[in-house]
């Protein structure tokens, strides 16, 4: 388990580029914390870090959105957003089950505490307001 203080954005994006180097690829990476903690600040950092061009909106509404990325150990980023979801069943329908457990694809999934039995093997990342612009990122 690592924890961090995060004291502003910036220091929220370097400590989500720091994880990308540490991805090999086929992660499945579930991030926790309330609104506006910064879950999307950090995977679009990560995001980034990977080699994603584009730019990387949360997919609240359309749950999920697959990048290209030419990172060395994968080729695929795949961001869901499972705020809105009210079953675990919805994940499957919009084809999430088509990303996992593939060497070459890195998923992150926010509010990833709203599905049931995710794999032991995910990396857990909850991120919690401490106050103001200060947060505690504990990666597990």
């Amino acid at each position: 388990m690592k924890e961090y203080i995060s004291n502003n954005q910036a220091e929220t994006e370097k400590i989500a580029t720091e994880l990308a180097k540490e991805l090999k690829g086929g992660e499945l990476l579930a991030l926790s914390g309330n609104l506006g903690a910064g879950k999307t600040v950090f995977v679009k950092a990560l995001g980034k870090a990977l080699g994603v061009e584009e730019n990387i909106t949360s997919p609240t509404f359309v749950l999920m959105k697959v990048y290209n990325i030419e990172y060395e150990r994968a080729d695929k980023f795949v961001h869901v957003d499972c705020y809105r979801l009210s079953i675990q069943e919805d994940l499957f329908e919009i084809g999430l089950g088509d990303y996992l457990n593939y060497d070459n694809i890195i998923v992150a999934i926010e509010w990833a505490d709203k599905i049931a039995n995710l794999p032991d093997t995910a990396i857990k990342i909850h991120i919690e307001l401490i106050k103001d612009d200060k947060r505690k990122i504990t990666i597990i």
